[in-house]
Parts: C-alpha cells; sequence; structure tokens
C-alpha cells in the first residue's frame, strides 16, 4: 500500500518539473566506475543518507534496506548468513563456504567470523543480484554486497558524532582527513558504542544482548604529482566484547506427562503446535519458558568476543592499458559462551573457540578503446580456519551426582559432554576476463568467463568426556576436495532512447564442495557435499522517466543444482548435524524505483516475489522435501524510505525520514515445519533532525522498530531437548545523536 502511493506521488510529481534532479548513481559491478544506468545488472545501491536515515551499524542491519536481501544469525557480531533471492547458505558452522560474497572496497571477506562487518565511516553498499560468476571473489552464486568506504579528501576537516539511547546506549564515531600532505592523502575513522543490554536475565537481575565494540581504520592514498601510479593503504580493526544473541526457548514437551514416573520410566509426551505456540509446553528438564523473548532466566552469562582486523595494500597504474593489484590479510578471531537452552537449568551449553586467517591476492588489467572494454585478472586465495567446539549436555544433573558413562561402541546415543576440533584449509585460485562489446550506437553485448580451482583440506576429532570414565578418543578423520568449474557470462543491454535500456543476461556460477563442520560423531559424514552450480536466467528494463522518477524491473529464473542444505537432526545420536544436496528451482520478478516529490520529498522503494522450491530432494532422514520452499526466501519482500528536507531560514534545515520493511512468512529449515518460521511481519524506522548549517552542527532522534514488533530471525530445531532455540530482533529503541562537521 505505502508503495503504491508513493508511486502515485511520484508519477503527479514529475509532471512539476522541480528544480532538483535525481543524483547519477556509480556502481561498480563491473569493476569499473559505471553508471547504473549502464549496467546490465541488478543492483541495490544503498547511499550514506540512507544508511544514516536507517540507523546501520553492521553489515547484518543491510538487509532491512533491501528487498531482495534476508539475513538469519544465531549470533550478533559474527557468520551473518546472507541471502539475495533465496541463494545463500544456512550453515551454522564457521568453515562454510557462503553464498554471497563480502567485499571491504576491492579487499574479499572470505571467512563468516568477520562478515558482519561494524558501518562507520560508509559512503555506500552495493547489492549485486544474482550470480556474479566471473569477476568476483570465490564464486558468488547468490550474489555479492561490497562495502564502500569513504575516501581520504584532500582537503584538512572532518566530523565527530556522540549519541545516547535505550537500554544504556552511548556511541561516538569520527572521521578526519589531514588532507594532501605531498603525494599523501590520510583519512582516520573510528567508533565505540556500549549499552546496557535489551534483554532482562530474571534470574540474575542483569542485562543479556549488550553491546561493547569499537575499532578503527586507515586509509592512506598515494598519488605522487605527474604519475600514472598510485597505491593506497588501509588498516582496518574492530572488536566485540558482549554478550552474542540471547536466544528464546520454546518448549515442545507437554508438562502433564513429562515427569511421571511409571515402573518404565518418564513418560515424555510430545506437545501439540497450539499448545507450544502458547508457550504451555516445557524442555526436556520440565522448564517452561516465558512468552517474553526480551525476559527470561539464564544460568551462564552469553559472550561473543570478536576480533576482525586486516590490512590491504591496492597498486594502480593508469593508461591505455590499466593495472592493479589487490594484496590482502585479514585475521579474525572468536570465542563465544552460549546458555543454548536459554532457561536457568543446564540443559544445554555450547562454546565455539575459532580463529581465521586469510590471504588473497589479484591482478587486474584493464583497456578501454571506442568500442570494446575489457578486464581480465588472476586471483588466489590461501585460508586457513581453527575451530574448537565444546558441547556439554545435562550438565545440570551431572552437578546433582548423575553419572553419565560414554560407550565407545555406540559413541554416545544419549547425553554427552564431548569437545571437538577441526582444521580446514582452502587454496582457490581464477583466471577470468570480461569484455563489452559496443556493437552499435545503442547495443553493447558482454561475455565473461572464469575458470575456477579450489582445494579444500579437513581434519576432525572428537573427545567423548565424562567424570568418572577415561575420555574416549574418536579416530582423527580426514577429508580433502578437489573442485575445478568454469564459469560464464553472457548479456546484452540496447538503449533505445536515453535513459531507457533493456537488458538480458544468461550466467553460469559455482560454488565448491564444503565439509561438514558438525560431524561430531564416528559415524556422521564429514563430506565433502557436492559443488553448486546455478544457470541463471535474468531479463530487465531501467528507466528514467523525467529527472525526478526512474524505476528498475527485472524477471528470473535459476536451475539450482547440487544445493548446500543444512540440517539439525532430531534423531539418536543429540544434534547431529548434516550436509546434504539438493536440486532447486527459483523464479521471481523486482521491482525498484526512486523519486524527488514536491516539497521537500523523496522517495525510494522495492518489492520482491521469490517462488522458490526443491524439486528433487530427499533429506537425511529419509524424507522427500521435493516441492517445499527453500529456507530465508519470502514470498514478498517490500522496503520503502520517505524522507523530507525543508530549510526554515539560511541558518537551520530540518529533515525526516522513515522506512518500511515488509517480508512474507520466512521458513529457517527444509521441513517448512512453521514453528520454524517467522510470520509475516513489518518493521518501520523513523528520525527527525535539525540541522545549523553556520555552526556545523546536527541533531538527530531516531527510532528503530517503532511499532515494537517481536521479530524472528532464526530458528534451530533442538527438538532432541525439548526445545527450540529461537533469535528475535531487538526491541524498539531510540537514539539521540549530536555531530560536528569541521
Amino acid at each position: 500500500m505505502m508503495f503504491d502511493l508513493i508511486l502515485i506521488a511520484a508519477l503527479t510529481a514529475s509532471a512539476e518539473a522541480p528544480v532538483k534532479v535525481l543524483d547519477p548513481v556509480v556502481v561498480t559491478a563491473n569493476r569499473f566506475d559505471t553508471s547504473d544506468e549502464a549496467s546490465p545488472v541488478s543492483i541495490d545501491n544503498i547511499n550514506i543518507e540512507k544508511l544514516g536515515n536507517a540507523g546501520i551499524v553492521k553489515a547484518s542491519d543491510i538487509a532491512s534496506l533491501s528487498s531482495a536481501l534476508t539475513q538469519r544469525s544465531i549470533f550478533a557480531a559474527s557468520a551473518p548468513q546472507f541471502f539475495i533471492r533465496g541463494v545463500g547458505t544456512n550453515d551454522v558452522n564457521p568453515n562454510a563456504n557462503p553464498g554471497v560474497a563480502v567485499y571491504l572496497n576491492d579487499t574479499f571477506i572470505a571467512s563468516p567470523l568477520g562478515q558482519n562487518l561494524a558501518i562507520f565511516d560508509l559512503e555506500s553498499v552495493e547489492i549485486l543480484k544474482g550470480p556474479q560468476g566471473t569477476l568476483f571473489g570465490r564464486n558468488s552464486t547468490g550474489g555479492t554486497l561490497i562495502f564502500h568506504t569513504r575516501k581520504p579528501g584532500e582537503s584538512p576537516g572532518g566530523e565527530w558524532s556522540v549519541g545516547f539511547g535505550s537500554f544504556g546506549l552511548h556511541e561516538t564515531e569520527f572521521a578526519f582527513n589531514t588532507g594532501r600532505i605531498s603525494a599523501v592523502t590520510a583519512r582516520f575513522s573510528g567508533f565505540a558504542r556500549k549499552s546496557d543490554g535489551y534483554t532482562l536475565n530474571t534470574l540474575t537481575g542483569g542485562r543479556e544482548n549488550d553491546i561493547n565494540a569499537y575499532g578503527a581504520r586507515l586509509m592512506l592514498d598515494f598519488q605522487p604529482e605527474n604519475s600514472q601510479w598510485q597505491g593506497q593503504l588501509t588498516l582496518d580493526s574492530v572488536a566485540n566484547r558482549a554478550g552474542m544473541t540471547a536466544h528464546q526457548g520454546l518448549g515442545l514437551l507437554a508438562p502433564e506427562g513429562f515427569l511421571t514416573p511409571p515402573p518404565s520410566g518418564p513418560v515424555i509426551i510430545p506437545c501439540d503446535a497450539a499448545r507450544i505456540r502458547r508457550n504451555e509446553c516445557v524442555n526436556a528438564l520440565g522448564y517452561r519458558y516465558t512468552s517474553d523473548p526480551f525476559s527470561e532466566g539464564y544460568d551462564r552469562n552469553d559472550r561473543e568476543d570478536v576480533d576482525a582486523n586486516g590490512v590491504t595494500v591496492s597498486i594502480e597504474r593508469i593508461g591505455s592499458t590499466s593495472f592493479k593489484s589487490i594484496t590482502s590479510y585479514r585475521r579474525a578471531e572468536r570465542t563465544v559462551f552460549e546458555d543454548t537452552d536459554a532457561s536457568p537449568l543446564n540443559l544445554v551449553a555450547l562454546d565455539f573457540l575459532n580463529k581465521s586467517e586469510s590471504f588473497t591476492q589479484e591482478f587486474l588489467f584493464f583497456g578501454d578503446s571506442e568500442h570494446l572494454r575489457w578486464q581480465a585478472g588472476v586471483f588466489a586465495l590461501a585460508e586457513s580456519l581453527d575451530t574448537t567446539n565444546r558441547f556439554d549436555t545435562l550438565g545440570g544433573l551431572r552437578a546433582q551426582g548423575v553419572a553419565f558413562i560414554p560407550d565407545p561402541s555406540l559413541f554416545f546415543f544419549g547425553p554427552f559432554r564431548l569437545t571437538q576440533s577441526y582444521r580446514q584449509q582452502t587454496r582457490s585460485t581464477a583466471a577470468f576476463g570480461q569484455m563489452d562489446w559496443t556493437a552499435s550506437e545503442k547495443l553493447v553485448i558482454t561475455a565473461g568467463l572464469r575458470f575456477t580451482s579450489e582445494q579444500n583440506n579437513f581434519n576432525t576429532r572428537t573427545v567423548f568426556n565424562e567424570i568418572i570414565a577415561q575420555p574416549v578418543l574418536s579416530p582423527e578423520r580426514f577429508g580433502k576436495s578437489i573442485n575445478q568449474a568454469v564459469s560464464w557470462r553472457a548479456a546484452a543491454h540496447y538503449e533505445f532512447a536515453e535513459g531507457k535500456i533493456f537488458y538480458a543476461s544468461v550466467n553460469r556460477a559455482f560454488k565448491s564442495g564444503h565439509f561438514n563442520g558438525g560431524a561430531l560423531f564416528p559415524f556422521d559424514s564429514i563430506g565433502p557435499v557436492d559443488p553448486e552450480f546455478i544457470l541463471a536466467y535474468e531479463a530487465g528494463a531501467k528507466w528514467r522517466f523525467t529527472d525526478v522518477l526512474q524505476a528498475q524491473l527485472a524477471v528470473f529464473h535459476y536451475n539450482y543444482n547440487g544445493l548446500q542444505d543444512f540440517t539439525l537432526r532430531p534423531a539418536p545420536p543429540p544434534t547431529r548435524q548434516v550436509l546434504d544436496s539438493a536440486d532447486a528451482k527459483i523464479s521471481g520478478l523486482e521491482l525498484s524505483m526512486r523519486a524527488l516529490l514536491p516539497a521537500g520529498f523523496s522517495a525510494t522503494a522495492g518489492m520482491s516475489y521469490l517462488d522458490t522450491k526443491f524439486v528433487d530432494f530427499v533429506d537425511a532422514n529419509g524424507i522427500d522435501r521435493s516441492g517445499n520452499r527453500l529456507t530465508a526466501a519470502p514470498e514478498w519482500s517490500v522496503v520503502a524510505g520517505l524522507s523530507w528536507n525543508k530549510p526554515i531560514n539560511d541558518r537551520f534545515v530540518l529533515s525526516a525520514a522513515s522506512n518500511l520493511n515488509y517480508r512474507s512468512q520466512i521458513f529457517f529449515d527444509n521441513t517448512n515445519n512453521p514453528l520454524i518460521a517467522s510470520d509475516a511481519r513489518t518493521l518501520t524506522d523513523a528520525r527527525f533532525a535539525l540541522t545549523d548549517n553556520h555552526l556545523n552542527i546536527s541533531y538527530e532522534l531516531s527510532a528503530r522498530n517503532l511499532t515494537n514488533r517481536k521479530v524472528l530471525v532464526d530458528v534451530l530445531n533442538i527438538a532432541e531437548y525439548g526445545f527450540l532455540q529461537q533469535s528475535y530482533e531487538p526491541p524498539r529503541s531510540v537514539i539521540l545523536t549530536v555531530t560536528k562537521s569541521f
């Protein structure tokens, strides 16, 4: 409804020919700076104004501004799971190969541990929708997210802001340009953010979901006078010392039958769905959860310590044939202590200790002539991931003297305490090229090709340990996978009038097979699963109706082979993690627009429709899931933004903005069980600001989740312990920010 009203208003406004016109959008979808209108790729470009209006603070928040992008995650500061048009990865283990590539400027962020980037001092974010199989990093079957930071300026200056808000939030952010000093310009920026947390721990009286994050970035640009060479050095470091997502449990067992001790032992009766939704059911120790996801008793303080840092050196030569070298080293470490059962009872507790190091090198060559623009390059990635996972189940009973003895012949069909460790080493190399040939004044044909070779080495071991028994050491298991594939792209766009183009493309994209990082038990398959392949067909139009109204339309169809599906299997032994391969089909339609309206208003809107289904999939339980919807793929998605800017006089300016984000039902696993899903919901944000142009100060009041909706972000099925683990969006928060420019 809001989208329709904005579109009608925009069409009306277009006839009034206001003085202001829409700014051109420059994108890097082809690794060149080009106009969005001239790119035969579907792109969402989120500029600095949109980021500020929506109060974005981390990468996973970006999903609220794009109808094509969905994210789910059980963590707060690491390992987001991005899906574009229903394509991504639902594997919670950090060794998974994401289906959506994440970039910080030119730097590929390989490890999920470091992909939930802190948002500060950004210029824009590009969401490249659909497979990007020729030009970007490890081939991305879903798409690519590119976070563009603000670059050093020629003149000295900067800005500083402080903010205070709900749940004891206080934050600050700064940026400073040195200006040009000989051949060097530099920009230094950073942030710090703390809060008490929005979830009450009724057991301790303390708060969970707290924030304590800080970071800095230094960018140095080198550009000697009268030289074709230029370079850039970027150093960045971000730390999180706060709580991870404090989950909400949902009991699955009938309380009246659970602890009744007949001669044969306790009776455990599953609850029916209606009672489960009313929070009338209990977990495996008989605990009934509250109906408020932001008020619960936790016997363990959830923590998530994350350190992510990196250095990138870029060297470029500009000429008739240009050259660019991008060298990057990145490191991410994470320590997580999780109260998995989200209750005052010690039922399930997990620890995750991860360390990732990666090195990437990319060489690019560019050429541009009257009728041909081309690029070619090579890419190499070396990554090492070390993981230790500690699982402790029924620890509360152990504390009361109940003894569990690991049985080497069964390797534990029942409660267990174990430590699993694994290492994965990845080597990926690729050679690629793409060209844009101007066949006529109005027709441009694009062709691209990429050859990728990737090798993964994986080894894992599990130690089962109980207090009264000797540790039981499972055999160390090794796996090796080598995948080689060719990806390609063919596209054409035709500009039949200025600002009006049609385009069509066919892409083949590839994602290598990976191993089951959750293979805890000796008989669990470590994999690898088969590689993924997507053959994507897309056609669209980009249309500038007037200088105040632009729109884009895209229709697409994917044939998806080897979809790497992750599930938690609720069957003995507990908490089995399984990787399967499936086939699927995805079809959809997207429409987006931006417009300038009368009286200082402007609007943006986007709508996505997705028809997704497994077409040939029998899961690890032997159940045919064919016909079910894919995970994290809502049928309908709508985002819309309305902003207003009004000068009061030559000194003061008032502004306001509101964003709407609608998603229909989202499933979180392949069962399509409505209990493991998020219902349709709408979230709204708002912002009001007063700017003093004489003092260069702005005062801003903003609110996120204005209507205080309780929205599920993720659900994990831990039915063997009698509960579902649920993660929620934060409740309503209000922030007052003061920003000074100098």
